[in-house]
């Protein structure tokens, strides 16, 4: 069985750094750095760069001009509410996907 289309690298890698973020391994106002994110998935910049975006999509990193990425600053309540939304929707998805 191959994998599903929407199973790409950014994908991957936004995952794993939302887990992160989530789970408190990044903190926040930690800097992504695009460089060792890349080294660490063995890939080139190019899926970490859409993979940040797709994290500031959520409202889990912050692009600073001329700074770079950084992990954004959120309490407790807000984390958990995305986390939930995330769920509800995944299992959403899932449904859909599994009707067609």
């Amino acid at each position: 069985m191959g994998k599903e289309p929407e199973d790409t690298i950014a994908s991957r890698i936004s995952r794993v750094l939302a887990d992160r973020i989530v789970r408190g391994e990044l903190a926040p106002g930690a800097r992504l750095r695009q460089d060792h994110i890349a080294e660490e998935f063995q890939t080139s910049h190019v899926p970490v760069r859409e993979a940040f975006r797709r994290l500031e999509a959520q409202g889990l990193a912050i692009s600073e001009p001329r700074r770079g990425v950084r992990v954004a600053s959120f309490d407790l309540a807000e984390v958990r509410e995305v986390a939930e939304m995330r769920a509800v929707l995944e299992v959403l998805a899932l449904r859909h996907a599994a009707a067609t």
